[in-house]
């Protein structure tokens, strides 16, 4: 049986290890999906991604704050179905404020050092995403669910 630090240990090595997630947003008319990089925080309590404001996703966000991550070490192998590992990421966005965004800007960028000259742009929103639960699948079928409580 796998015991909740060794779980949070996973994850922490899947956050830190992934550049990418797809991240979901929602509106009036559906559900919009695409590629963003992230980068996580420590604690995992936090994800920051970049986004242009002139883009549906930060449109979205304004709108509805409730995001969805998915975050996963697939390789496209048939060996993925036992060896493989998604996390759904469930928690609330929010654009970055000025007295805060350097620090978040710097953990961004110490992940995707190649992408300081986008996420420096004036047009460029730094956005933190809040976590509220992890849905974790490994194994094909072993799922497990942490909530932020879980991380203290």
């Amino acid at each position: 049986m796998t015991t909740l630090e060794e779980r949070k240990s996973s994850l922490a090595r899947l956050l830190a290890n992934q550049r990418f997630a797809v991240l979901s947003t929602q509106t009036e008319d559906g559900i919009h999906s695409c590629l963003v990089a992230f980068s996580a925080n420590a604690s995992l309590r936090t994800l920051l991604l970049c986004t242009p404001k002139a883009t549906r996703k930060y449109t979205n966000l304004q709108g509805n704050p409730n995001v969805t991550l998915l975050v996963h070490n697939s390789s496209n192998q048939g060996g993925d179905i036992t060896q493989a590992m998604a996390v759904s990421i469930t928690g609330s966005a929010r654009e970055v404020d000025d007295a805060d965004r350097q620090a978040s800007l710097d953990l961004f960028l110490s992940k995707h050092p190649h992408m300081a000259e986008f996420a420096r742009t004036p047009s460029v929103a730094m956005i933190e995403v809040k976590i509220k639960r992890f849905d974790m699948v490994t194994d094909f079928q072993d799922v497990a669910i942490l909530y932020e409580k879980d991380l203290d």
